[in-house]
């Protein structure tokens, strides 16, 4: 039993001791003490012996609740009993099998079936009547077949059940949730709609595996504003030099590496691009991590990728570790650094506050080991555990198509042990572990948690961000990506997506202002990165779409999906085949390569520049005062003029004005000096003006010309 009295001691209690305590994770008991309104904003956070008396005794009446509940329960089931069978319920049986036999050959059979099946019906209703209603997982577009196989009833009554509903469905149509939700209430049934087909099944099948949780190494995410020293922080920490590597010095892609401290324990960090362009990948990092580093340099101040490295950091729930960067240059002022911090809601230990910080040097090394020796504190407070035994999981952080390999992916293994020929699912598609390699490409049979590898063996190259997750078997992986994949094409044509060449053509009246786009890169994440940035350009008036993103090299399909579609083709570090560049030069298409992400931004809202429609704007050319008004038969009435400035234009478009109200507007239908006809008069000149379908001009009227132009417009 947890003990009630005060701590003998009197000292106060942080939140990570109460935590293991009460068996509990630090942010799971900093939610309940939200909750009792108990102040406390992190693990590191202490509480008063008071408020420790509180947490336990609520507590304690839980885990009584909890132990009344289960007897409850244990004595209703105890008091069930099974149905006594009556005479009567035998003879009813006997003479249902006795008809039943009557008959030869199929006729009985057929009986015998339909007997069965009527059974077997009448059973699972029974059941779902008789306990609260049994529930099922099924995925957005489930086809009957696939509900009659969750209800364990056969194809035919369910199918019956649909065309009962008015719904004339077949085995292997994918049909709307609401409609497969009314079909499984009839039979009893809820049903709970899952986002990935199998993940929840394969997951309670992983973690039932027998094993022991070990200690792990913790998971590291770098995370600040570009050029803040992220990546050569992580070339000090690892005596590397990646920074070089990279177009412009910006980190482009995710990187993961381990790091061995002298006391044998490592560290995995993982490196996110701090460039806006890359919010999903500095996301998808947040998500696998144990501790964000937030990386500030000196000499500058909380800028607005930091901030939002902040936010995805509080949104997952992971502790942050401040590490403030440059102080070797003389413009350096870390006061500066901590107190617009502070203004953000990051306060360091240094100004009264529970989050840990270190100020370093990437280029002398001062305070590296500082760093790490708080990074290993903080991972020992969360006391990060796995366990090897079980089947490996973890999270993909890139992928891309390499010429000679094949598919590659990178991943991070959050548990279980990753071996070699393993049988895997990650999002919408499956393999094998071919070939592994650690982040020094040297090769590996297995991979534990905490590690970051390099695998071959996907038969395509999955989302950066999907998880991954072995399974028993190639059969097993088979068939949940076939479903996955089914349902991913459902929503894809239910949204409205183009997915075919024939839906391509059928649209292609539609897209006036919106700049079509296909966007291939040489890595997924890459791919999406640049589809984020430029998914947020335009305006009403103009737009991006994009119809395909993806990594790899640019194909001849690509080539022909454009031409349909009328797009252009963006390569990110990718360079077009030979049949490619063939045919988009055959069919006049545009393909443009880039290698720094800036540049794709700039070159696209320049592009969208030249979609927007033109300003129109009114010129003014000149006036004319009405001075006499001739009837003309079977023209109407002309306007003796004279023009007090500018010039009219026989083509121009004219406004009649009278006591400076506008009375009309439209164009003239004859301008004549004298007899002749015009085609412009100028000031200090007579004429004679017809207006195209109007006569009631008066003297002292007046008659304006102007032209509308057309004024290019900016994005």
């Amino acid at each position: 039993m947890i003990p009630l009295a005060e701590n003998t001691t009197g000292n106060k209690m942080r939140v990570y001791e109460l935590a293991r305590e009460l068996n509990l994770s630090s942010e799971a008991l900093l939610k309940v003490l939200e909750e009792m309104k108990v102040s406390a904003k992190s693990h590191m956070s202490s509480m008063s012996p008071e408020d420790v008396k509180k947490v336990r005794l609520r507590f304690e009446k839980e885990k009584i609740a909890a132990r009344s509940k289960t007897a409850l329960k244990k004595r209703k089931k105890k008091k069930r009993r099974k149905p006594r069978i009556t005479a009567e319920a035998v003879k009813t049986v006997r003479d249902t099998l006795a008809k039943i036999d009557s008959g030869t050959g199929k006729a009985r059979q057929k009986k015998r079936k339909k007997y069965k099946e009527e059974k077997q019906e009448r059973q699972i209703t029974e059941d779902a009547a008789s306990e609260e209603a049994l529930l099922i997982r099924i995925t957005e577009y489930t086809s009957p077949s696939e509900l009659a196989e969750l209800i364990g009833l056969p194809l035919s009554k369910v199918i019956g059940k649909f065309m009962e509903l008015g719904v004339m469905a077949t085995a292997n149509q994918r049909l709307d949730v609401e409609t497969v939700t009314l079909v499984a209430d009839e039979f009893g049934f809820e049903v709970e709609i899952v986002e990935s087909y199998g993940a929840e099944e394969i997951e309670e099948r992983r973690i039932s595996a027998d094993g022991i949780e070990v200690p792990r190494s913790p998971i590291i995410t770098v995370m600040g504003h570009v050029d803040h020293g992220k990546t050569a922080l992580l070339d000090r920490i690892r005596s590397t030099n990646v920074l070089s590597t990279e177009s412009g010095g910006i980190t482009q892609h995710i990187g993961a590496y381990i790091t061995s401290l002298a006391d044998d324990r490592k560290i995995t960090f993982i490196d996110t691009p701090g460039h806006e362009a890359f919010t999903a990948m500095r996301t998808r990092g947040a998500r696998v991590t144990d501790i964000v580093v937030l990386v500030i340099a000196a000499d500058s101040r909380v800028m607005p990728q930091t901030q939002e490295a902040i936010d995805h950091a509080r949104a997952a729930g992971v502790p942050i570790v401040v590490a403030i960067t440059k102080i070797d240059l003389p413009t350096a002022n870390t006061d500066f650094i901590k107190n617009d911090l502070a203004s953000h809601n990051i306060l360091v230990e240094d100004w009264g506050g529970d989050i840990l910080c270190s100020e370093v040097s990437s280029i002398t090394g001062e305070n590296i080991d500082d760093l790490l020796e708080k990074l290993m504190l903080q991972a020992d407070v969360l006391e990060l555990a796995a366990c090897p035994d079980r089947p490996a999981k973890g999270t993909v952080l890139e992928g891309e198509i390499d010429p000679r390999s094949g598919t590659v992916i990178n991943i991070i293994v959050q548990d279980g042990t990753l071996r070699l020929e393993d049988y895997f699912v990650t999002g919408r598609f499956s393999g094998r572990v071919r070939a592994m390699y650690d982040e020094n490409k040297n090769e590996l049979e297995e991979a534990g948690p905490g590690d970051p590898v390099q695998i071959l063996g996907c038969s395509f190259v999955p989302d950066a961000g999907e998880s991954f997750v072995v399974v028993d078997s190639e059969h097993e992986a088979k068939k949940v990506t076939r479903i996955r994949q089914l349902v991913q094409r459902e929503r894809e044509l239910h949204a409205g997506r183009m997915v075919s060449l024939e839906d391509f053509w059928q649209k292609s009246g539609d897209t006036e202002g919106v700049l079509n786009l296909i966007i291939k890169a040489d890595v997924q994440g890459t791919a999406e990165a640049i589809v984020d940035t430029l998914s947020k350009l335009g305006n009403d008036e103009v737009s991006v779409n994009v119809i395909r993103s993806g990594a790899g090299g640019i194909s001849g399909n690509d080539v022909n999906l454009a031409a349909a579609s009328n797009a252009v083709i963006i390569g990110f570090r990718v360079r077009p085949d030979a049949r490619a560049r063939e045919e988009a030069s055959a069919l006049d298409i545009e393909i443009a390569i880039f290698s720094v992400i800036h540049q794709v931004e700039e070159t696209v809202t320049r592009a969208l520049s030249g979609l927007l429609k033109p300003e129109q704007k009114e010129e003014f050319l000149g006036s004319a005062e009405v001075r006499d008004l001739f009837k003309v038969p079977k023209i109407g009435v002309i306007a003796g003029s004279y023009v007090v400035n500018g010039i009219i234009r026989r083509n121009a478009r004219v406004r009649l004005v009278r006591n400076g109200v506008d009375i009309w507007s439209g164009s003239i239908s004859s301008l004549k000096r004298f007899k002749e006809d015009r085609k412009e008069v100028k000031s200090g000149f007579e004429c004679g003006i017809g207006l195209s379908g109007y006569n009631d001009i008066k003297v002292d009227d007046v008659i304006e010309a102007f032209e509308i132009v057309s004024i290019s417009r900016e994005l």
